[in-house]
């Protein structure tokens, strides 16, 4: 090999790969921990839950407005609506009260439950309240029929 220069290179340490490995494998973690932590926060206005204790009366408060829609749609009922024709469970003794001609309400303890009637269907909801309140009180309400 006539003239021919050999050039000698040194074989690389690796250091700086590692560290930019490492470094972007910490960026990729942090946004994947900020990301996870937007959507598991819970936002101020988040959906509280009905106690244990009233989910039985919540299925039978459900299961009542199905089947007053069922008797509307058989038109075994109509307006103006009375509490005696509508098929409201009763719960402890207690029994919902007529408020107005589409407005049924039954409290109890800390808790209302109302039923309401709109142009397009029933409705049922609940909330907390320290006493017995209308269909249009301004509570947090939560719907049953979900």
């Amino acid at each position: 090999m006539p003239n021919s220069n050999i050039e000698i290179i040194a074989p690389a340490d690796g250091r700086g790969e590692t560290r930019n490995f490492l470094l972007v494998c910490v960026v990729v973690l942090a946004c994947a921990i900020g990301l996870l932590s937007m959507i598991h926060s819970s936002p101020q206005n988040a959906l509280s839950e009905l106690p244990n204790q009233f989910s039985n009366l919540a299925t039978q408060v459900s299961n009542a407005v199905e089947e007053i829609e069922l008797l509307e749609e058989a038109e075994l009922i109509n307006a103006p609506y009375q509490l005696a024709d509508l098929p409201f469970p009763t719960y402890q003794n207690q029994s919902f009260i007529q408020l107005d001609e589409h407005c049924f309400s039954l409290f109890q303890g800390q808790y209302v439950f109302v039923v309401e009637r709109h142009e397009d269907g029933w409705d049922a909801h609940w909330a907390q309240s320290e006493q017995a309140v209308d269909c249009h009180a301004s509570l947090d309400w939560h719907s049953l029929n979900q």
